[in-house]
């Protein structure tokens, strides 16, 4: 037998498959849930502790503790806070705020409104103006609108009465309005027509004060006496108030229109057209007259704008 023949006779070796070891199987395990180890507890740190604040607010308190409860949450506190927005027995806020990211089993403050905050209108009647106001600003009230009133009991300056009474609930920052005294009334006397020294004199005895005005005006009276005044006679001002003078720089004088001659109703009419009063004299003769036959200032003349002309009626 050749030697060809002899190694085609003998089948040739079964081949031997790998074996892994088992050692290395539980290694790649090992890895695997290491890494998913590790994955779970960088999670868990950054996100998986955590859970953010629901919103609670505009809620009842009861609503708010079951909602955070309910997010693994516990309330950790409740304050109260007046409000003039939300509703009374109703969530403000919250301490951390909704959406804030919080660790899961953490607390939240709650802080519950208790309504709008009320405050009693102090009694201020009596005192002065300034006094009061300040009596109104600490108990949490604004100052309102000041008038004056007259008042025989009450000093000038001081507060007859405050709108809403004293005692009154109102709302903390409400405004109150106040009635100051002006004192006891004065009528102003008629100083019209008179000098200047006796009208002060006679303003000043009724309690008054005077300013005389830098402006002069032509009137019917003399120059340097007075020839208005405000305010008017009879009018009530209060005890010190100023009454304010303005003097006559004289008449205005005008010439006087010739009407002798004349009907009587053209003869009234030229004149009062010309600034006169008109007074007619008819006597006994002049009863059923209707013609002018003289006048008082002679026409052509210049009389004061506002004086009188008597026509003689014949």
């Amino acid at each position: 037998m050749n030697r060809t023949s002899r190694f085609a006779a003998e089948p040739p070796p079964p081949r031997r498959r790998p074996v892994r070891p088992r050692r290395q199987v539980v290694a790649v395990v090992a890895a695997v849930l290491l890494v998913l180890g590790v994955g779970a507890g960088v999670w868990y740190i950054n996100s998986g502790q955590f859970t953010k604040v629901p919103g609670v607010l505009t809620q009842t308190e009861a609503q708010a503790r079951e909602r955070l409860e309910g997010a693994g949450l516990d309330v950790g506190g409740v304050k109260h806070a007046y409000s003039d927005t939300v509703k009374r027995g109703t969530v403000i806020s919250t301490d951390p705020e909704p959406g804030a990211r919080i660790r899961a089993n953490d607390s939240v403050t709650l802080t519950v409104s208790d309504g709008p905050e009320t405050v009693k209108v102090p009694d201020v009647k009596g005192s002065r103006l300034d006094k009061a106001k300040d009596l109104l600003k600490t108990d949490g009230l604004e100052p309102g609108l000041v008038t004056e009133a007259f008042s025989e009991d009450v000093l000038k300056g001081f507060v007859i009465s405050s709108s809403p009474q004293a005692g009154t609930e109102r709302r903390a920052g409400s405004a109150v309005s106040l009635v100051v005294s002006k004192g006891s009334p004065v009528e102003v006397p008629d100083v019209t027509g008179q000098d200047l020294d006796d009208a002060r004199a006679e303003l000043e005895e009724a309690g008054l004060e005077v300013k005389v005005s830098a402006e002069e005006v032509t009137s019917e009276f003399d120059k340097g006496q007075v020839a208005a005044q405000s305010p008017g006679a009879d009018e009530e001002v209060a005890d010190g108030d100023t009454v304010t003078l303005t003097l006559s720089k004289g008449p205005e004088m005008v010439e006087v229109p010739d009407v002798v001659g004349a009907s009587v109703d053209d003869a009234k009419a030229e004149l009062e057209e010309a600034g006169f009063r008109v007074d007619e004299d008819r006597g006994l003769l002049g009863l059923f007259g209707d013609t002018v036959k003289g006048q008082s200032v002679d026409g052509g003349e210049r009389a004061p704008k506002g004086s009188t002309i008597t026509i003689t009626i014949r």
